[in-house]
């Protein structure tokens, strides 16, 4: 076991994973994952985008990185790089804004400022339970309302033929619409501009309608956002609560295994923890004063790491990045179990490199049925097609004085560019040969001001 742990800090490998922390059961909850996300006029991006976990099966390798279906084979992760201010965050916050429309939550994103245009077109094409749907939207940020709609299910045939079964699309402008569904096609056009139209009527009396709704809100609630700069303890902290569940565990075998000089990890409802009376005064006021502050921060204080045997408080004693591994823990594993989607920005801010890439190996590993992880990151040594990444799982942003781009290392063909998998992608990224790269020139901008002054 020693040997396995000098490799891999977080001892994720898949036998231990099978056999002690993690093995996956998704209950009732539907299997719900992003095929493609089209993005058009959002913030940094003025021209239309696409980021596809839709995996090519063209190409065979790690196809445990993979989940097959005959409607679509999703990608279980994917890493975006880019320099900073090219739509690494825009991205993320695209998703973000289409979620919260389906979960009937205001806009509050801004079209490209670049662009004569106002109106901000998301779409989306996924899996639930079995179907692929598309639902797209276009929204006018000015005149704060909704000018287009277009929902269907995609049925694909073994020969790869795509036949689409519209369940309700309006043009608001244009004042047209259409539904399979005739009751319905007849009152869209009453249908209000200020929401989308699962939100509209009442749609148990429709049924095309209510499935629409049904299927848009699972799909959204599986989506899950993290910023790991902004990463709070609390969900950690909930599931802490009831040590003795199933969650529980491996919340605490998870941060075990990141964190080597932890035994163990628990919630304490009393604050009977050990503090050496000759330890750093300036800690000793600040968790005094700590103590005196709201109950979410005695929670905070009731997280106890358990080193060689002494209970201490996590909030005193443990560093930033195991502080992030408690907080990203409870997330991580509820992805696993019940197939959420898991978007994070800046993974590796604060996490040393091989927890990220174990992180991300976890979510590529054979026991993971539903979940996907999509990350943006700035670590380089996760750019490995070897054993970590799949081509298509790898993505850039780049902008140049017309617009931003979008676009998958897959684009770099052998044929082309001479991408193999062999091939050793961090070397090629580090020279520009992907673009994605920053030129910040830093020590001539100094000197040059130094000369002018």
């Amino acid at each position: 076991m020693g040997s396995v742990v000098d490799k891999n800090i977080l001892i994720f490998c898949a036998y231990i994973l099978h056999k002690k922390i993690f093995v996956c059961y998704h209950y009732d909850e539907v299997m719900k994952m992003l095929l493609k996300f089209t993005i058009e006029n959002f913030e940094v991006f003025q021209k239309p985008v696409e980021l596809s976990m839709e995996a090519n099966l063209h190409t065979r390798k790690f196809l445990s990185n993979v989940v097959q279906s005959d409607q679509g084979n999703a990608l279980k992760s994917i890493a975006i790089y880019g320099p900073n201010n090219t739509g690494k965050t825009c991205t993320i916050e695209a998703i973000s804004a289409y979620r919260n429309v389906l979960l009937n939550r205001p806009f509050r994103y801004s079209a490209n400022v670049f662009s004569e245009s106002t109106v901000v077109n998301l779409g989306a094409e996924f899996l639930s339970d079995g179907s692929r749907f598309a639902y797209s939207f276009a929204y006018d940020t000015e005149a704060e309302e909704y000018q287009k709609e277009h929902f269907g299910r995609i049925e694909i045939d073994e020969h790869g033929n795509r036949k689409e079964i519209v369940y309700f699309e309006r043009d608001t402008k244009s004042k047209t619409s259409y539904s399979s569904d005739e009751r319905l096609a007849d009152i869209i056009g009453l249908s209000s501009k200020d929401s989308i139209l699962i939100y509209s009527f009442d749609t148990s009396d429709f049924p095309l309608l209510e499935e629409a709704k049904y299927v848009l809100r699972k799909f959204a609630d599986s989506i899950v956002f993290l910023s790991m700069n902004r990463i709070s303890p609390f969900k950690t902290i909930e599931v802490l609560k009831n040590p003795n569940t199933k969650e529980a565990k491996k919340v605490v075998s998870l941060i075990r295994a990141a964190d080597l000089d932890i035994d163990d990890f628990k919630y304490a409802e009393s604050m009977e923890i050990e503090i050496r009376p000759d330890e750093d005064k300036d800690k000793d006021e600040r968790l005094e004063k700590a103590l005196k502050n709201a109950d979410r921060l005695m929670d905070q204080l009731r997280l106890i790491s358990i080193h060689r045997g002494r209970p201490l408080p996590s909030i005193k004693f443990d560093s930033s990045g195991t502080k992030k591994i408690v907080a990203l823990a409870s997330y991580i594993v509820e992805a696993l179990e019940k197939g959420k989607i898991l978007i994070i920005d800046e993974l590796d801010s604060g996490l040393q490199f091989k927890i990220s890439r174990e992180i991300i190996s976890l979510f590529n590993n054979y026991i993971n049925t539903s979940a996907q992880l999509i990350c943006t990151t700035h670590d380089v040594s996760l750019l490995d097609i070897k054993t970590l990444f799949r081509k298509d799982q790898i993505w850039f942003t780049d902008k140049d004085t017309d617009q931003a781009y979008l676009y998958s290392l897959a684009l770099f063909t052998a044929e082309k560019a001479g991408i193999r998998t062999e091939s050793d992608i961090i070397d090629k990224y580090s020279k520009g040969a992907f673009g994605a790269l920053p030129d910040p020139s830093l020590v001539e901008a100094l000197i040059s001001v130094s000369e002018e002054d």
